[in-house]
């Protein structure tokens, strides 16, 4: 019935086929597909003929995937668009240029399996996205295998400039830099050419008014060579050159390591993080920041007197907290990424905590994010006259310590090494934490009221589930937010780590955590609050079906009083 329904409209088949693949229908939105015949004459056939290879490239029918993204680009250029993620922000109405038409069927197939494993893992089947993140990077070797692409006298004379031979050329396209968090990926990329994990020479591609803080970014101009669209380079050469990333692209989705294994890009740089530590290295961007800003007067002189007009004295020492909320990127509650959100009221306790031991707390965030009540010896930020991307940096810099959560500017905490307080975390990813963490997750419960284990978190099919408010939904599942006193000892736990006191471990809870996670590096180097899993631990280690999983890579308050006493 669905079959002779969609073939009388394509309208209506576009409906359909678009919902199947929501909610996850895979098999029969292909089979729906299958039965439409697309000219590509009109744009809503051509979208659906891109639809269409979608679904024949997950089904593994390599050769109708390609015919249909073909005929999805002669009749929507768009779709020419060299794609690795969507972070990059793209414009639309794309104007080809000779490399989309000469990378040929390997060059379709790397921006069709770049995007479509972003979408199965928006829907909630990421499991299937590491794949497809696999056979664009196999993708990209079958276009190097072929030889150099003929590139234009502009770009050969740029790269020439640059010192950059064509085969040592790595692309770094717009994603990179287009969210803050996204830049503190790049710190950990650079820290895997340290570690010899890779090597060429990264050329950084950005556009301006879309680079996510420029003071971070600017850290790396030791790292990598830069150049601006449309301001160090023409509009032409920048499009040439993101199409060059087909051939020379470093992938943002997946990471071969040295041993030939392709795995997600945070599951490499989560063992990057052990294997730095291991190695006793500090912390690059943080020397960065200190060579080129902290010895600038101005800088200084801003922070100085950033500070007198709150009220700190020049010994007072404070905590960055920044919480996610629905303001930053204007998100309708229950959808998309809504569920990383959490209320400012839950942090009250741990700012008064802290402020009751002679810190400080400057809220971070955007100007439309929650205020804080009038609390005493706490800041927000936002608000103010002195707040510039300098100053946000600046602050997290000089913190003693940072309370975040899984979001960008937790990211530059770590890259810093400031020490860490995490809560309201839910993610799907490895996490590139540092052994100066302490983290919170946020509680995931079914219908019925059971918690779901660490071991279900981080395992199919919930692992993937996470990624989406709608998907959890669906699914019968809804996060809760961490309680205040989860976010106060965490604080309390991370402020220990700080001020050199011993940390309130407990070596046995924390041994019976680990073994429910896929791997030792899930988290990085960091550790879970002890406090956390004092108050889950019947129900988050809960054993039986919800043991330690398959290694998905390979194929009541306990706490009376403050767990910290006294100044810093």
């Amino acid at each position: 019935m669905q079959d002779r329904l969609a073939t009388r409209s394509l309208d209506l088949a576009n409906m359909m086929v678009r919902s199947l693949f929501e909610l996850g229908e895979f098999d029969k939105a292909h089979r729906l597909a299958s039965t439409l015949t697309l000219r590509a004459g009109s744009e809503l056939e051509c979208h659906l003929a891109f639809l269409k290879a979608m679904l024949e490239i997950m089904a593994g029918n390599e050769a109708g995937a390609i015919e249909s993204v073909s005929d999805a680009c002669r009749g929507v250029p768009d779709y020419m668009r060299p794609h690795q993620n969507m972070a990059s922000r793209p414009e639309q109405n794309y104007h080809p240029n000779p490399l989309d038409f000469a990378c040929g069927p390997a060059g379709r197939l790397f921006d069709l399996c770049n995007f479509t494993g972003q979408r199965v893992t928006h829907v909630g089947r990421g499991d299937l996205g590491i794949g497809l993140f696999a056979r664009a990077l196999a993708a990209q070797a079958e276009l190097r295998s072929k030889g150099a692409p003929a590139v234009s006298a502009e770009v050969t004379h740029l790269l020439g400039r640059l010192g950059i031979p064509l085969d040592q050329l790595r692309v770094l396209p717009e994603e990179w830099t287009t969210q803050i968090g996204h830049l503190g990926m790049l710190d950990i990329l650079f820290r895997m050419r340290d570690l010899g994990w890779w090597s060429g020479k990264p050329l950084i591609v950005v556009r301006p008014n879309f680079v996510a803080n420029r003071t971070f970014f600017r850290l790396f101009e030791r790292y990598a060579d830069v150049v601006v669209i449309g301001e160090t380079v023409s509009r032409a050469v920048g499009e040439e050159l993101l199409s060059l990333q087909r051939w020379y692209g470093m992938n943002f989705n997946v990471f071969q390591l040295p041993d030939g294994k392709v795995v997600p890009w945070q599951e490499a740089g989560a063992l990057a993080i052990v294997q730095w530590e291991k190695e006793g290295r500090g912390h690059p961007l943080r020397d960065e920041y200190d060579r080129i800003f902290g010895s600038t007067p101005k800088v200084q002189n801003d922070f100085r007197r950033m500070r007198e007009a709150w009220g700190m004295k020049p010994d007072d020492w404070y905590v960055c907290l920044h919480t996610r909320d629905a303001a930053h990127y204007s998100e309708v509650d229950g959808t998309g990424q809504t569920h990383r959100n959490s209320p400012i009221e839950t942090y009250l306790d741990a700012i008064r905590s802290i402020t009751g031991q002679g810190g400080w707390v400057i809220k971070l965030g955007g100007p439309n994010s929650p205020r804080l009540p009038p609390l005493d010896r706490a800041i927000d930020y936002p608000l103010s006259d002195f707040r510039s991307e300098l100053m946000d940096i600046c602050l997290i810099r000089n913190a003693r310590a940072f309370i975040g959560t899984t979001s960008g500017l937790t990211n530059v905490a770590i890259s810093f090494g400031v020490p860490s307080a995490l809560v309201n975390c839910i993610t799907t990813d490895p996490q590139l934490w540092n052994s100066d963490v302490r983290f919170a997750l946020k509680p995931v419960r079914l219908a019925d009221g059971t918690m779901l284990t660490q071991a279900q978190l981080t395992s199919t099919p919930w692992r993937w589930r996470l990624f989406d408010a709608g998907v959890l939904c669906r699914n019968g599942a809804q996060p809760q937010n961490n309680t205040s006193d989860e976010v106060r000892a965490v604080a309390a736990e991370v402020v220990d780590l700080a001020c050199g006191r011993s940390a309130n471990d407990d070596p046995q809870l924390l041994s019976r955590w680990r073994k429910q996670l896929p791997t030792s590096h899930c988290y990085g180097t960091s550790s879970i609050s002890t406090y956390y899993l004092g108050k889950y631990e019947g129900v988050f280690l809960a054993q039986g079906s919800s043991s330690r999983p398959t290694n998905l890579i390979d194929n009541d308050t306990r706490m009376t009083s403050d767990a910290s006493t006294g100044a810093c």
